[in-house]
This record gives C-alpha cells, structure tokens and sequence, in this order.
C-alpha cells in the first residue's frame, strides 16, 4: 500500500470536515462519531486528543491492607449498589469527623492462617483525609490504639458493606455464614 504525500493542516482539516459530513448524512447510526468529529474541528478541538492528565495531579491513593477475600467483597458490592469506593470513605471520614462514627480496633488473622493479605486502593479527598490525621492523636488517646486515616476508612468500610470480625480475620468467608471447625 503506498504511503500518501505528508498531510498538511488544511488537506487534514478537509478530510475531517468531509468524514464529518459523511457521517451526519448516515443518519442516526453514526451521530456520536459524527459530533465527536465535529467537536475536533471547533476551535481548540485538538485539546480533546491530548492524554488525560496523570493521577498524581489528583488525590493521593490511599492503600488499605485487607484480606484479599474481604477486598473482593467489598469490590464486589460496591459495583453492585454503583458506588464510588473512595465516596463511600469520604462519607465515614465525615462521620468520623463530626464524632458520628467511631471505628472498631482492627483485627488480626488467626494465628497460623494463611490468609491472603491485598491492598484495597482508592483515591479519597486529601482536604479531608488531612481532617481526619489532624484528629487522629486524641482520638488514639480516647480510644487506646493508633487511630489513622486508612484504619477509619477500613472500619466504615466493614461496617457498610457487613464485613464481619471472623471475615476479618480470614475465618470466614464475606456472606458466608458458616464457621469453619
């Protein structure tokens, strides 16, 4: 297949118009490619090519150490009920803040178990993930263990998504019933 001549500007311009207008006149199959040409060739349309910019721009991640069967439930019912993890955090911090919610001491697997940790990543609200540090020492005092940011959004976590002490602890299994003997 030869190569054609180099494109310039204006022969990249007209192709783009003449595809637009190729694309409107096939009705309504094709309307989305149609506009989506056609907002390329508006004025500084060529900015919605440019790459997305890189996440380190936005809210810092927040890795949250779980068994990985608790993550994937907690995964799992979040995309079914169609939310946000890092909202759904953001809502706890909230609560925490307003001295709503108080979170549980976190638990330790069974000695001897096997299960498999994984980190649950989300990007919260720096704003207020500086909120809940600046509280975080006197509510360690209050409370007798190391209060941080990432074990109160573990703790809302749980607590919203009815993640147990034994699925905690590698024990059970998220919704499963049963005690293993």
């Amino acid at each position: 297949m030869p190569r054609s001549r180099r494109l310039a500007p204006d022969v990249v311009r007209a192709r783009l118009t003449v595809l637009a207008d190729r694309l409107h006149a096939t009705g309504a199959q094709d309307k989305d490619l149609a506009e989506a040409v056609d907002a390329i060739l508006a004025p500084r349309g060529w900015e919605l090519l440019r790459k997305p910019e890189k996440a380190t721009a936005a809210d810092r991640n927040m890795a949250i150490s779980m068994n990985k069967a608790v993550k994937d439930a907690i995964y799992a019912s979040a995309e079914a009920a169609g939310e946000n993890l890092a909202r759904v955090v953001e809502e706890g911090w909230r609560q925490f803040i307003v001295g709503e919610f108080v979170p549980a001491k976190p638990l330790r697997s069974v000695r001897g178990s096997e299960t498999v940790k994984e980190n649950l990543n989300i990007r919260p609200s720096d704003e207020l993930r500086e909120q809940v540090q600046a509280l975080c020492p006197d509510r360690s005092k209050e409370l007798g263990w190391n209060v941080t940011p990432g074990l109160v959004a573990a703790s809302w976590l749980y607590e919203e998504y009815g993640i147990t002490d034994d699925d905690q602890r590698g024990v059970t299994a998220p919704g499963d019933s049963t005690v293993p003997e």
